[in-house]
C-alpha cells in the first residue's frame, strides 16, 4: 500500500486536473447528472437557491 500526505495527494490531483485541461475550481465536473436520484437533484437545487438568497454563488457547479 502506498502512503502519501495530504499535500502530496493535493499535488497529484492538481497535476491530473492540468493533464485534463482543467485549472482552478472554475470547471463543471464531467458528470452529467443523468442518473441522479430526485432527492439528490432537489438537494443540489436547494443548495444553489440558498446560496443565491444570500447573494453568493454555490461552492460548486452542479448539473441537476
Amino acid at each position: 500500500m502506498r502512503r502519501m500526505t495530504l499535500e502530496q495527494l493535493s499535488e497529484s490531483i492538481d497535476r491530473k486536473k492540468a493533464e485534463l485541461g482543467y485549472s482552478g475550481t472554475g470547471y463543471v465536473a464531467r458528470n452529467s447528472g443523468k442518473y441522479r436520484t430526485k432527492s439528490k437533484r432537489d438537494l443540489l437545487r436547494n443548495i444553489a437557491e440558498a446560496a443565491a438568497a444570500r447573494g453568493e454563488k454555490p461552492k460548486f457547479d452542479a448539473n441537476y
